[in-house]
């Protein structure tokens, strides 16, 4: 059954994120053309001023699921209820502790954007930061017991709500900016939306799951080793928050605006690429921590159970990277016009690293259940700040590129190889075990679905018909190496099973 949920869980997943890029492709321009520019750069510069705040939740989310998940595999159910009932309590003081902060970031507001913002700019400025700070608000206790029932591994739950909830945002706020196209309208759907599931998760978790508090001690020794994992995942945070906009920062300094619009448009695909790449790991967190508390922390048990997860990771990141090497830039032209050619090499130097880190990104989810993120968080946290470093340098001495170059740079060294090797001793990990494999039959797939659709990649003049022939070409020749001798008996299987169950439901 926890099996079933997790597949139909990865499934609703990848549904998701697909549906929400598609929105977002659409979404956006029809935001923009409808407030005008400086409107939505209000909103946006909203959105990322209150978004520093998210680093206050110390994964309270990955948080519960690690711990609840732990006591479902010992089948402590006294355990479970009292972390739960901790779990809340520590809620409720970072609740207060953001407040906090942000009712001080509300005093300064005026003073920080007063060259940049006009009066009125100003006003709708606090009123949307309000709003926004009320979700995250709301957000942070929907993370709470959103790992809760992610913890008892019912999927279905949140996705389903994922997948209506992208459908309803864009549907509400298309209905409503006909009779009035503003930035208030978007952050009032978002809120009104998170209410509606904080209040659905909370009934679900009481109700159905009976997944109920009650605190008989504060555990301290629990308490200890909970600050411990949740430092680990802020400092993980942070490093993101880093990585995502130390380039943009560097590149407006140093060279200009248009660079930052260049690079932003490189990581606005890139962003597709890490969010397909990275959707189901969390789905594997109660599996590993269940595994763990019944005692499987061996390297072998680990490098095994690691590897059906990360060959379907390697597929889809590795579809989205190979296949955005022979039409990338062929996408990029038919989305934003000519002018924007640099934006594909830009994209394509931050993916190709990411792509081998992603291979085996489910480690993440052994290290939670084990309690040992700490170490990669601060490896982490020096490659980002050496990032800083060789990012500056670099953009000094070759321009633009340079930035993108750093950032891959420090990723091949940091997350590639300081970090495997640290899990090769900390968790045991076969390493050559692993990514052969990870690699076997897919790797050589989609080599060849790349090298058949080269020549009509660069043969075909870019647009948006080169697009169709070359995406198209090289998915149905990736399919059928896939097919043939890219995937393993298990997975052959698993796909004619549910082509088979689609079937005769049709």
């Amino acid at each position: 059954m926890e099996k079933s949920q997790r597949k139909i869980g990865m499934i609703l997943t990848y549904t998701g994120t697909l549906l929400l890029v598609a929105v977002n492709i659409f979404l956006t321009p029809f935001l923009i053309k409808s407030l005008g520019d400086a409107e939505y750069g209000v909103y946006q510069m909203m959105a990322s001023f209150a978004g520093y705040l998210v680093l206050m939740n110390f994964g309270t989310g990955t948080v519960m699921t690690r711990y609840v998940s732990m006591y479902l595999g010992k089948g402590d159910k006294k355990g479970e209820r009292n972390f739960i009932a901790m779990g809340l309590i520590i809620t409720g003081v970072l609740l207060a502790a953001i407040f906090v902060v942000s009712v001080v970031l509300y005093i300064f507001i005026d003073e920080i954007y007063a060259s940049s913002f006009t009066p009125a700019h100003l006003v709708k400025a606090k009123q949307l930061y309000i709003i926004i700070v009320l979700n995250l608000l709301v957000t942070l206790v929907i993370q709470a017991f959103q790992g809760i029932i992610n913890a008892y591994e019912k999927f279905l739950v949140s996705n389903v709500w994922n997948l209506i909830k992208i459908v309803l945002k864009a549907v509400l706020i298309v209905t409503l900016f006909q009779f009035k196209a503003d930035s208030l309208v978007i952050v009032s759907v978002d809120l009104f939306l998170s209410v509606c599931f904080m209040l659905i998760c909370i009934g679900y978790s009481v109700f159905v799951l009976k997944a109920t508090p009650k605190l008989t001690k504060f555990d301290k020794s629990v308490f200890t080793s909970t600050a411990v994992f949740s430092l680990a995942i802020m400092l993980q945070a942070v490093v993101n928050q880093v990585n995502t906009r130390v380039d943009t920062t560097i590149l407006g300094i140093m060279i200009n605006p248009e660079s930052v619009t260049m690079y932003s448009i490189a990581m606005q695909v890139f962003q597709i690429f890490s969010a397909m790449s990275t959707a189901a790991i969390a789905l594997y967190l109660p599996k590993f921590t269940k595994m763990v508390a019944a005692g499987a922390n061996s390297g072998d048990q680990l490098t095994n159970a690691m590897i059906p997860p990360s060959r379907i990771q390697t597929v889809i990141s590795g579809a989205i990277m190979f296949g955005f090497f022979v039409c990338g830039r062929d996408f990029v032209q038919v989305w934003m016009g000519s002018g924007y050619e640099q934006a594909y090499i830009i994209a394509l130097i931050v993916m190709v690293p990411m792509f081998l880190v992603y291979t085996n990104g489910v480690v993440e989810s052994v290290l939670d259940a084990m309690q040992k993120r700490l170490v990669r968080s601060v490896v982490l946290v020096c490659s980002a700040a050496a990032n800083i470093v060789i990012s500056i340098v670099l953009v000094h001495y070759f321009g633009a590129l340079g930035a993108p170059v750093g950032t891959a740079l420090t990723t091949l060294i940091g997350s590639l190889i300081i970090l495997n090797l640290y899990y090769k001793k900390a968790l045991g990990i076969g390493l050559r075990k692993l990514f052969f494999g990870i690699f076997r039959g897919i790797l050589p797939s989609l080599l060849i679905a790349t090298i058949v659709t080269l020549p009509v990649a660069v043969l075909m003049p870019v647009g948006f018909a080169g697009l169709l022939a070359k995406g198209g070409l090289f998915v149905a020749v990736l399919v059928a190496c896939l097919l043939i001798f890219g995937f393993n008996k298990d997975e052959k299987n698993m796909i004619f099973d549910m082509l088979r169950r689609k079937k005769k439901s049709n």
